[in-house]
């Protein structure tokens, strides 16, 4: 009996169910698909082990924001049963009169919890499997290729871990729901529409200056943010710009609802107009009673809309210029200039005691580099020649060396002497670029660079040198040091700068790396060496001949040339250069490590996968968390105020105005909060781009209008419907007067 009629009740009160059931089933379904992203590389032609490891690394961090995204689901849940639970005491009241105990009733309560629970969690997981299916094709545009061995994909671990963590949070909410129940006195319940829930008009003295209050604590907080920029986490500006945000929008809310009557009680024009002066106190009274919801969902927003602006922006630093930054089939590095401790020296020292410093730290690398006149690839032909010629079609060595009669300091003074806006030089931003010696390669070296990019050849007129740049966050001081075109000093000779700024990439690596080269003559080059000067890196940019072979099986052949070299268990400089877990980070020459291309943009490409993923999935569950917690809230509302829309009904009021005094009020509800939220995105995500994604060249105008449709799209909708329904409800008790 007691089913049958938990099974009535849930149909009857289908319309009061369907914002919680459909929040759980969106719950449910992007609970499963984002964490079923790890099974989908079965879709995909992985070559190389870092390939595979993008679907595991990008499934270990949705696993664990999983847990923050469950417990974001399990407030939100028992939230929502806290409201559903409050409407229909009434209705629990008449059980108890009609002689039923408060076990039957919490009995009750269980059963449709549990059927409504099962339902969403089918439902959800259905949805969840076909989003999941969405999703297989949507990695593949990330990867930028095209599955052509699709297959029906089913996550048994996604499945199983959505089971286990719903199937906990509706535990709860039974308990929640059974002890709530079963707690209530028979006469709060057969009263529960009589009451208003209202905690009655603050002094409006008091709300001004707790408004006023909450402004200059949330104007403190935003010139903390943009004086200090982008700090760590653990930074005290940080921590005291994050502290006063919350406390000044807790107290926004506090004193808002105070505030807005002190002020529009003033305004007899627009207060007693039509419905304003009911309208105002329905929100008024709502939100005096739950500011503190209000300032929960302003926080999530403020954090989603961030979070998914952020993330694409950073994706794009991160990744977007992938293919340009590796325009080579494979790198091999040789750091040859690192310091007696094993990190890379200070750039400011003198590079005519590398040489030295080398010779008595590593005197076998030295010997070796010197036999071969510094040549990498004369090596390694000779370890391999046969997988040399079967692996490389063409290669060529960039040599970058450190000039010791000058730095930049003389470069960067003269791109000041222009009359450039300092800040736009981006000074703050360079480190000791002043202190640095000048980096200079032989004009035949980045030529052969170029050509193996398809490039034209470089021309030094006699006398000059060139400037090569790629790096965005550089390229306004480069392009202010050319219209200097001061004179530099290589070996003792002066060259004359001259334009234009060449962008090429010299090799691969997970972002255009070319900042401030100096191109000088090859004699100039030459002299550095007779000065004792020995290269600080060394680049031997390969390309793979036309040998059949896929790109991951090249990359194992030259693998396997380096290993003839220097096998993987060769003695070295073991001092702890950079890339320690490299077979080769040891060895200071021929190689210290190996870029190629394929690996480069495979791990680009698991970044991508992983920061979008991610920011949608965060952006997306806190989304739809805030929307349908204000929509219950509002629905609730609407539902309590029915005999005073009827009242307003029988004294003349037409729908038209009763309808637009509702739109009103869902409409405050909803964007008071979100105003809020977009004024600290703004701040936060204005100081990032400032300190990150313009100093690269990204623009964070993109990100931020997908992050608006993604708003606009989910809580828009949720708005739209939640007045929709709300009307239905009023419309309903109109009907009934």
């Amino acid at each position: 009996m007691y089913l049958k009629l938990a099974l009535r009740n849930i149909r009857r009160s289908v319309r009061d169910y369907a914002v919680y059931f459909i929040t759980l089933l969106f719950g449910v379904a992007v609970f499963y698909a984002f964490n079923s992203i790890g099974s989908q590389q079965i879709l995909f032609d992985m070559e190389t082990s870092a390939s595979r490891s993008v679907f595991d690394s990008t499934t270990y961090i949705l696993g664990m924001f999983s847990v923050v995204v469950a417990c974001v689901l399990g407030f939100l849940i028992l939230y929502a049963n806290q409201f559903l639970i409050r409407r229909r005491k009434r209705e629990f009241g008449t059980y108890l009169v009609l002689g039923m105990t408060p076990g039957h009733v919490s009995r009750i309560v269980l059963y449709e919890t549990v059927l409504v629970g099962m339902l969403s969690l089918a439902v959800g997981l259905i949805c969840g499997v076909l989003l999941s299916q969405a999703l297989s094709f949507f990695t593949a545009a990330l990867f930028g290729t095209t599955m052509t061995n699709y297959q029906f994909v089913f996550s048994p671990d996604a499945f199983l871990v959505t089971l286990a963590c719903f199937a906990a949070i509706y535990v709860v909410v039974a308990a929640f729901n059974t002890i709530t129940v079963s707690r209530c006195k028979l006469i709060d319940l057969i009263r529960a529409g009589e009451k208003n829930e209202r905690a009655g008009v603050r002094n409006p003295w008091v709300c001004l200056v707790g408004f006023v209050a909450a402004v200059a604590i949330l104007v403190y907080a935003y010139e903390q943010l943009i004086e200090n920029g982008l700090v760590m986490l653990d930074q005290p500006e940080f921590i005291r710009a994050t502290i006063a945000m919350l406390v000044g929008s807790l107290l926004f809310f506090w004193s808002l609802a105070g505030f807005a009557i002190a002020v529009l009680t003033r305004l007899r024009g627009v207060y007693l107009r039509k419905l304003n002066l009911f309208t105002v106190r329905q929100i008024a009274s709502k939100v005096n009673t739950a500011f503190l919801s209000l300032w929960a969902v302003c926080v999530l927003l403020f954090f989603s809309i961030t979070v998914f602006s952020s993330g694409m922006g950073l994706v794009e630093v991160f990744v977007g210029g992938a293919e340009r930054s590796n325009p080579y089939s494979a790198t091999l590095e040789a750091a040859v200039w690192y310091g007696p401790d094993g990190s890379k020296a200070s750039s400011s020292g003198d590079p005519l005691d590398r040489r030295a410093e080398m010779e008595a730290e590593a005197p076998e690398r030295l010997a070796q580099a010197e036999s071969f006149n510094w040549d990498m690839a004369a090596a390694l032909q000779e370890a391999a020649p046969e997988l040399w010629d079967e692996t490389v079609g063409a290669f060529a060595q960039v040599s970058t060396y450190s000039a010791p009669d000058m730095t930049y300091d003389p470069l960067v003074a003269a791109a000041e002497a222009t009359g450039v806006d300092p800040s736009a030089l981006r000074l703050d931003d360079l480190g000791s670029v002043r202190t640095t010696h000048l980096t200079v390669v032989s004009l035949s070296d980045f030529n052969g660079a170029r050509a193996l990019q398809g490039q034209d050849p470089v021309e030094l007129a006699a006398g000059t040198c060139a400037l090569a740049n790629n790096m965005d966050m550089v390229t306004p001081l480069a392009r202010a040091v050319l219209d200097a075109a001061p004179t530099v000093t290589i070996a003792g000779e002066e060259y004359a700068l001259a334009g234009p700024l060449y962008d090429t990439q010299l090799e691969d690596n997970a972002m255009a790396a070319t900042a401030l080269v100096i191109i000088a003559p090859n004699e100039a080059v030459e002299a550095l060496k007779v000065a004792g000067c020995i290269p600080d890196t060394q680049y031997l940019n390969v390309m793979y001949a036309d040998n059949g072979k896929t790109a991951g099986e090249n990359d194992a052949a030259l693998g396997d040339i380096v290993a003839a070299l220097q096998p993987r268990d060769m003695g070295g400089f073991e001092k702890g250069t950079q890339g320690a877990d490299d077979p080769y980070a040891s060895l200071l020459w021929p190689v210290t490590r190996i870029l190629t291309a394929n690996e480069m943009l495979s791990q680009s490409a698991g970044l991508r996968l992983m920061i979008t993923y991610l920011a949608l999935y965060i952006g997306f569950v806190f989304l739809i968390s805030t929307a349908a917690i204000l929509a219950i809230q509002q629905l609730s509302q609407a539902s309590d105020s029915t005999p005073r829309y009827r009242i307003l009904w029988k004294l003349g009021c037409n729908r038209g105005m009763i309808y637009r005094s509702l739109l009103a009020q869902v409409l405050v509800y909803f964007l008071v909060p979100l105003s809020l939220a977009v004024c600290h995105s703004v701040c936060a995500i204005g100081v990032l781009s400032d300190s990150l994604l313009d100093a690269i060249g990204v623009s964070s105008t993109g990100p931020i209008m997908m992050a608006a449709g993604l708003t606009l799209i989910i809580y828009g909708g949720y708005m739209l419907v939640t007045y929709l329904a709300a009307r239905g409800i009023v419309k309903g008790s109109l009907q009934q007067g």
